[in-house]
Parts: C-alpha cells; structure tokens; sequence
C-alpha cells in the first residue's frame, strides 16, 4: 500500500514528462522510417532516445520509491548508476554502436531532468495518506 498521496499538478508534470519521452521517440522512428519527414534536427534526433530512456528509467523508479516511502538516497544511487552506465557502454563497450560521448550526455541530461523532477516531489508535492 502506497505511503503517500501525489499533489495533482505532481502527476500532471509526470504525466507531461512521460508523454514528452513518448513522443520524442516516436519523432525518431518516424523519421528513422521515412528520411524525407525531418521533425527535428539530425544532431538531436540521433540521441533522444537514450535521454529519453535514461529519463523515463529514473523518473518511473524514482516515483514508484517516494509513493511508497523510499528515500532520496536511494534515488540518488540509480540516477548515478544510470549515468555510469550510459558512461562506460558509449565510451568501452560499443557492442551495438559506435563509441558516442554525446549519446551519453544526452543520457545524463536526462537522469538530471528526472532527478530534479523527483527532488521537488519528494520536498512538495507528496502528501501522507492518513
């Protein structure tokens, strides 16, 4: 059983962020499939998805542990081993890619963006269920 309650405009920033994500993939694969349709700029485009991912990933973890009264360090942790991660598979194991700094920068980006998200939530807009 969920420890707290979200504030309303809470869920709306998740929900928005997580439809954000969504459609910033789905951006890529159309013009992935079809090269002639150009929604956003190539040098973006080729590294949304890992933002994407790596923000969805913290963002969806880090909610489900504050509902239910888990603490900002363990939060913290992933958000770290997520960027480690990201890190280390675009710089030494290019094992589907090639070796891409910026893909892993991009995944930082979105670690930060989900961690500071989750930051506010936990200081204002959790509420105890009574």
């Amino acid at each position: 059983m969920a420890k707290y309650e979200v504030k309303k405009h809470y869920i709306a920033i998740y929900l928005c962020m997580v439809i954000a994500c969504f459609l910033l993939m789905m951006l890529r694969w159309i013009s992935h499939l079809s090269p002639n349709i150009v929604l956003l700029p190539n040098s973006i485009l080729l590294h949304i998805t890992n933002f994407s991912l790596s923000l969805l990933v913290l963002l969806c973890l880090g909610f489900g542990v504050l509902v239910f009264g888990g603490t900002i360090k363990s939060i913290t942790i992933v958000g770290l081993l997520i960027i480690a991660f990201n890190f280390i598979y675009e710089i030494f194991l290019p094992i589907l890619n090639t070796p891409d700094i910026a893909d892993a920068l991009f995944g930082l980006l979105g670690v930060v963006l989900a961690y500071v998200y989750l930051i506010r939530l936990k200081a204002k807009g959790l509420i105890m269920k009574q």
